[in-house]
């Protein structure tokens, strides 16, 4: 019989690099390098940022111009300078197909550098996930999902993003239930507080890789670094081999209130 896991979100304010696509500066950094980054979304169009670090002691300047090839399995993605609807998101890799996983557990990806260098990385696919049950009574808003009966299934990225007007207030907690196996459900529960003055409150649930979970627990810890002089700064943990970022792949669900 499933048992009811109790989760109460409460955590200061963060950002997601999955929501704003933050391009993060790994500081150990001593020699020039790439930096790559993809999030394949089912039924999403497939998009890749490629473009190059620069040492400590140079200006940080991205830049997009740099020719790579870029496969993912045996798709070609084309250059040129993308910005995503409706978000500040700017990549320079895409193709218009859509990703569709099919019967697939993994999918790779192939760069090759303008030094005709090589970077691959190997993404696994995670389950399917949905919001269950989603419920709002005044500023407290409830709702569940189900785990997995596999563990590596079992990571998950929250946001619970409120508008008002042109400003977007983002909060993100991570979630490992790796340890679990079974079907269970949990129940999230979260206060927003003064929520009739927001315009529109948005839950998006994601289930997401392990290597993702490390990368994005990594990307928090170098903004407490740059934001702190006390805390040393670290590598970011992605999962590409000669280059630094991250090749993985999330499902995701949302539900939205708006303010009448």
């Amino acid at each position: 019989m499933k048992f009811t896991i109790i989760v109460v979100l409460a955590w200061s304010l963060l950002f997601s690099c999955i929501e704003n696509r933050e391009l993060p500066y790994n500081g150990l950094l001593a020699e020039p390098g790439y930096f790559i980054e993809c999030y394949l979304v089912p039924n999403d169009r497939y998009k890749l940022t490629a473009t190059k670090l620069q040492p400590l002691y140079d200006d940080y300047i991205l830049d997009y111009s740099l020719e790579f090839d870029v496969r993912i399995d045996t798709l070609k993605l084309w250059q040129g300078l993308f910005r995503e609807n409706n978000s500040d998101y700017v990549f320079n890799y895409r193709h218009s197909y859509r990703f569709e996983p099919s019967n697939k557990t993994s999918i790779d990806v192939q760069v090759i550098t303008p030094e005709m260098d090589t970077v691959v990385a190997t993404t696994t696919i995670p389950e399917e996930i949905d919001i269950l049950n989603e419920k709002r009574a005044g500023d407290d808003i409830s709702f569940g999902f189900e785990l997995s009966e596999q563990g590596w299934h079992n990571y998950f990225m929250i946001n619970i993003n409120t508008a008002q007007k042109d400003t977007t207030f983002r909060k993100v907690r991570f979630l490992d239930y790796s340890h679990m196996n079974t079907r269970d459900t949990v129940n999230i529960n979260y206060t927003v507080l003064n929520s009739e003055t927001f315009d529109r409150i948005e839950i998006i649930l994601r289930r997401i890789t392990k290597a993702n979970y490390d990368y994005q627990i990594s990307l928090e810890n170098a903004k407490d670094a740059n934001s702190d002089n006390l805390i040393l700064p670290s590598p970011l943990a992605g999962n590409l081999k000669n280059a630094t970022g991250i090749f993985t792949c999330f499902t995701r669900d949302s539900v939205v209130w708006n303010r009448e």
